[in-house]
Parts: C-alpha cells; sequence; structure tokens
C-alpha cells in the first residue's frame, strides 16, 4: 500500500489538539502504530534540519527540557537503512527507508539459506517467511526492523567466516555486525547476538574456527562505538536504568493462534503479530528428515522453541520478564528466521525424497508453488496493518502554533492535558519541558516534579493536568515556561488557575486550535542567580542546539543562570576559556562570570561521541591493515616460488 501514501497513522493527530480543528472528521488508523508519529519522524525530520545546517545531530533541545539525541538509540540515526528519509525528507524517503528494510531482509535470509545448501525454492520461501512474516510487517517503522533487517547478512557472515576464515570474511562480520548495531534496538541487538551465536556454533567444527567471527563483531563494535558510547551514558543517566515506565509482560497462550489467524483480537494487534505463512509451518517438522544436518537443525529448532517459550506464558517466561530489563516477546520478530531455517531445510528434504523416487520435476513445480503461496498468504496478512497519511498532513501548523514561533525569545512550554502530545513540539522548534522515549533523563524528571504531578494516561504518556499543576508557580517560573497551552473545551481559563493555584496567567490567543496563556512572572532563560540585573546585562547572540552564545556586562562577579538542564558533555566557555561550573545533572546549568564585559559560551561536545570516534577510526585502521595483510601474503608466496 505504499503506493496510497506514506505509511504513517499521522490521523491520530486529527483527535489531538492543536490539529483536531485542521480535519473535517476524527480519522483514527491503526491506533497502535503512534510512536512513528510521535517519536521516530519528529526525531528523523529534526536530525535532517541539524545536518541541512552543517550540524551533528547529538541534542534535541526540543523534548524534556533538552536530552541526547544521537545517545536516545532508538533515534537510530546511524543506520543506512534509515538514511533514505535523512536524506530526502520524511515525505520522499520514510516509504524508501521502509522498502529497502523489506529488501535487505528478503535478499539477505535468501542468500543466508542459499549458503546453508537450501535450493531456489527453499531459500525463497525461508526469506519471504521472514521478511513479510507478520512480526517485520507490524514493526516495520519502527527501529526494531532497522536492527533486524541486516541480521541475516550477519548470520551468512558469521557462517562463512567459520568455515572459511579469511581477511575478507573477518571484514564481513565487522561490517554486518555494524549493521545491525546502528538499528539502535537493544533488545533485538541482543536477540541477533543469540541467533548469531546460534549459527557460529552450527558451523564451527573446532574452538579455534571461533577466533576469526568473534575478532570480526569485536571491531564491527569498535565501529559502532560512537553510536554505542553516547547511548551508555543516556542509560546511566536515565529513568529506564531503574525500570521507569517499564510493564514486564508475557503473551498469553492463547495468543498463539495468531500464527494460524493474523487477525484474531485476543492479543496485541502489533506486538503478538506471529504469521510466517501456513506452509513454513507445515514443512518445520520435515526438517528433521534431512540428512547429514541433525546438528545444525537441533541448533535452530532449539532456537526457535527458546523465542517461543520466552514469549508465551509459562513459569520461565514470567521469570525472565521480571527478572531482566528485556521484552523477551519482541523475540517474535526474529523468530521467523529460525523457523524459515527449518522450514526450508523439511521443503529440501522432501524434494531430495521425490527425486530419489523419480519425480523431481513435479515436486520442484509444488514447491515454487507452495513458495508463491506462501508469499500471497503473508502480502495479504499485511493488507491493513499501517494507515496511510498525506504529505500535507506530515507537519500540520495552526495559527496557536504560529504565534507561538513568532515569540524570538527562548522559552519552555507547557501543554497542559494532551494539548501537543509529547516530543511533538520538534516538529515546530520549541522546547517543551515533556518528553516521550524509552530511556527519559532521571534527574531532570526528578526536579521537574516541583512543576506538578506528571502521569501516563491510557493514550498518553507524561502528561500534567491543569488540577496538577503546583500552586504558586514558582517552578513555571524558574524553569522560564513562559506559555501554557490549554485544549479548547476546557470551560476554565486563565482567571480559574490564577485563583485556584495562585498564578499569574493571561490569556493571549483563544482560537478553535486551543488557548495561549502567558506567564507573566516567567524568569529569562538567561539571567542573573543573584537577583535582579540592575545595570547589568546579558544580551543573547547565537543559539543552535549544541552551542549557545551571549554577552555579559556586568560591574561585579555574578553568577549567570541559564534554564536547561546540566547533562555531561555540556560546558561553559568564558572569553574562550573553560568557565567555573560545578553544574548536578538535571538541574540547570550556570557559570561564574567575573566583572567587565565576557562572552560567554554554552557547548556540547560529549566525551562519549568523541571516544567512539576515535574508537570507530581505530577499527577501521585495523581492519585495513588486517586485509592488507592477508591480500599481500598470496603475492608473497608467488614471488617466493617464482624466485626458488
Amino acid at each position: 500500500g505504499m503506493q496510497n501514501g506514506i505509511l504513517l497513522s499521522s490521523g491520530v493527530k486529527s483527535m489531538c489538539w492543536p490539529w483536531a480543528p485542521s480535519f473535517s472528521a476524527p480519522r483514527l488508523q491503526a491506533e497502535t502504530l503512534t510512536d512513528p508519529v510521535w517519536q521516530f519522524v519528529p526525531w528523523v525530520e529534526f536530525a535532517r534540519r541539524e545536518l541541512m545546517a552543517g550540524r551533528l545531530p547529538l541534542w534535541n533541545p526540543h523534548q524534556d527540557g533538552g536530552v541526547p539525541l544521537l545517545g536516545n538509540s532508538v533515534s537510530a540515526l546511524g543506520s543506512p537503512l534509515l538514511w533514505p528519509a535523512l536524506a530526502f525528507g520524511i515525505a520522499r524517503g520514510w516509504n524508501a527507508s521502509l522498502l529497502l528494510r523489506l529488501l535487505v531482509a528478503l535478499a539477505g535470509a535468501y542468500l543466508w539459506l542459499r549458503d546453508r545448501g537450501r535450493s531456489l525454492p527453499a531459500a525463497a520461501l525461508g526469506s519471504v517467511a521472514f521478511a513479510l512474516s507478520g512480526p517485520f510487517v507490524a514493526w516495520l517503522e519502527h527501529p526494531q526492523t532497522l536492527t533486524a533487517a541486516p541480521l541475516p547478512f550477519l548470520l551468512l557472515a558469521v557462517s562463512r567466516c567459520a568455515d572459511r576464515p579469511g581477511a575478507r570474511s573477518l571484514a564481513w562480520v565487522a561490517v554486518t555486525t555494524f549493521l545491525v548495531l546502528s538499528g539502535g534496538h537493544p533488545e533485538i541487538s541482543l536477540m541477533a547476538a543469540f541467533l548469531a551465536a546460534a549459527a557460529l556454533a552450527a558451523s564451527c567444527r573446532r574452538s579455534k574456527d571461533l577466533v576469526f567471527p568473534l575478532a570480526g563483531a569485536l571491531l564491527g563494535a569498535g565501529l559502532s562505538l560512537p553510536l554505542l558510547l553516547p547511548f551508555v551514558e543516556y542509560y546511566l543517566a536515565s529513568a529506564a536504568r531503574f525500570g521507569a515506565d517499564r510493564a514486564p509482560s508475557v503473551f498469553p497462550r492463547s495468543a498463539l493462534v495468531r500464527f494460524l489467524l493474523p487477525g484474531a483480537p485476543n492479543s496485541h494487534p502489533i506486538a503478538a503479530s506471529a504469521t510466517v505463512s501456513l506452509a513454513v509451518l507445515v514443512l518445520v517438522p520435515f526438517a528433521f528428515l534431512a540428512r547429514g544436518r541433525t546438528r545444525e537443525i537441533l541448533i535452530w529448532a532449539g532456537t526457535a522453541v527458546t523465542f517461543l517459550v520466552l514469549a508465551y506464558d509459562n513459569p520461565f517466561a514470567r521469570l525472565a520478564a521480571n527478572a531482566t530489563p528485556v521484552y523477551w516477546i519482541r523475540g517474535l520478530l526474529v523468530l521467523p528466521l529460525a523457523l524459515g531455517f527449518l522450514a526450508s531445510t523439511g521443503l529440501d528434504a522432501l524434494l531430495e525424497r521425490a527425486h530419489r523416487a523419480g519425480r523431481g520435476p513435479v515436486a520442484l513445480a509444488l514447491a515454487w508453488g507452495l513458495t508463491i503461496t506462501a508469499l500471497v498468504e503473508l502480502l495479504l496478512a499485511s493488507r491493513g496493518v499501517h494507515a496511510h497519511t498525506p504529505s500535507s498532513e506530515l507537519t500540520i501548523t495552526t495559527p496557536l502554533i504560529r504565534r507561538l514561533q513568532a515569540d524570538p525569545e527562548p522559552f519552555h512550554i507547557l501543554g497542559l492535558h494532551t494539548f501537543l502530545p509529547p516530543n511533538s513540539a520538534t516538529d515546530y522548534g520549541l522546547d517543551d519541558l515533556r518528553g516521550y522515549d524509552a530511556l527519559a533523563p532521571r534527574q531532570f524528571r526528578k526536579e521537574r516534579e516541583a512543576l506538578g504531578r506528571f502521569r501516563s494516561l491510557s493514550t498518553q504518556t507524561d502528561v500534567l493536568e491543569p488540577w496538577d499543576v503546583s500552586p504558586g508557580g514558582r517552578a513555571l517560573d524558574f524553569w522560564n515556561v513562559k506559555y501554557l497551552l490549554l485544549h479548547p473545551q476546557f470551560r476554565f481559563g486563565a482567571e480559574t488557575l490564577n485563583e485556584r493555584l495562585g498564578l499569574d496567567l493571561e490569556q493571549i490567543y483563544s482560537g478553535p486550535d486551543g488557548r495561549i496563556l502567558r506567564n507573566r512572572r516567567v524568569l529569562p532563560r538567561i539571567r542573573f542567580a543573584d537577583g535582579a540585573p540592575g545595570q547589568d546585562r546579558i544580551t543573547l547572540g547565537e543559539r543552535t542546539p549544541m552551542h549557545w552564545r551571549f554577552t555579559v556586562q556586568c560591574t561585579r562577579p555574578r553568577p549567570v543562570l541559564i534554564a536547561n538542564p546540566a547533562f555531561p558533555g555540556w560546558s561553559a566557555r568564558v572569553d574562550g576559556r573553560t568557565g567555573a561550573t560545578a553544574w548536578r545533572r538535571g538541574s540547570p546549568m550556570w557559570v561564574e562570570v567575573p566583572a567587565g564585559r565576557h562572552e560567554v559560551e554554552l557547548v556540547y561536545e560529549p566525551l562519549s561521541f568523541r571516544l567512539g570516534v576515535m574508537a570507530a577510526i581505530a577499527s577501521c585502521l585495523v581492519l585495513l591493515v588486517i586485509l592488507r595483510r592477508r591480500s599481500a601474503e598470496p603475492i608473497r608466496r608467488a614471488t617466493s616460488a617464482a624466485e626458488a
């Protein structure tokens, strides 16, 4: 259905403000696939704007007061499979990225199965069972498939490197390891490691066969360190590290029917997708008829059983779900690779028997018919999973949004109730104190509790209700919250909030798309921390996501406060020299400025990224040295033989 529009469920905006009046009627499609609308698309578009401006997209100032963007691994900005969207924008590149994932998954699975000795129809069946499986199609818009799509190429590289060790096979393992890790989804990367270990166990005959594949994987991880180290840094400072917003879960055993009936309503429509084709399920048992591959078949059968046991309700699955931070139910995304291997092996076992019985041509025709039937079955099952969005609805602006964008000063906004859902501000360059990603900055979330009580609703996370704003509003003033945004359906306004909560708000805009309440007591984003400025002045110059520059004129040494939450990687410079700071993570940044006129800069230069780049360069150099030495050996041997 890619010809019908962009595969995106942006119709959900028809039920949210400020966009609802822009739609003639509510249009909710694929309601469980809204994460790409609220998370992935805004991040990609913001990263593209930064790249077009000649800046690296390391920091996002528009959610949670400011958080790492590259360090938020599920942004997946390092994945080549996402680069079409980064290069051409969502309107022209999003579907291309999704199609690329499908093609890479198809090609990789096909080549891997052919390398394992499968026939043409059997390899085609296994590749279709993976790339067009229910889980792969369901998660197509998510970073899960950015990680899973190149996984068959990793299995191919690992198997070849174990069978035929060499410099080129080692380099191939390194490259495919990078492709998997750059997909940005840690859980699927972990499960990919399990499958790679299974492929290695199936191919290795001696312990020394492990050396080259493991060395290649290590170098691939080194190539990925510019992505991995910022993620580790963010994870260690995140609420997710302590289990925030995590809901351990397993699927009910009744959800197993989704293997047979894709549309069965007794489980989550996306997460529990399990379709791999009836043909695949029927052929799996016949894998045990294959000759000479008992060890490999048992390894992949054990892998498939392990992922099934981890996904569906049983004591072991409940223990794994509660004792680890991993959502093992997502193993359904990689399970089709194991099932595809077994089914393709079973099909070839039947073809071999038919050939010995003199019915080879008929059996081959039936095998191709079975593969085509599976293809049609999976394509039909994929219909209606995703919604379609016209490109004109990607970033809908409204009078309220334009009013906010017209204010040239730096300020924070705070949407009340479900107004402008978290991360939506990123689309419009507005700085929001709410956010929505898998990690969340833990210390800032604690500091932010002074604003009020944030909660999760059934339709949205990180919600601040109007009646949950802290009385007095001192935190609103302190954190530079200049505008509060209110749904038009609420019958109360600024006067009621002022009276009940002791705020000082005035309504400066009211329309069908919502209301803007200005905080008249708001403190500037950059200000003197020790009181009123008097004759001293602060003049803001340059402001980009990773760089602030301003001039301070003061008659005595004074601390200057910036109401942005501190995070590792930010530093202050006064007249080009490191400024005196003692920041506490999550608290506002500040710098001590001497008397006189001084240029002050805030710069985001995370050490984690710089170390990652250096490690990636070192890994590249090691790979080049290995390739050069190995390629030079045959020449040296030939020269020595000629001289002899």
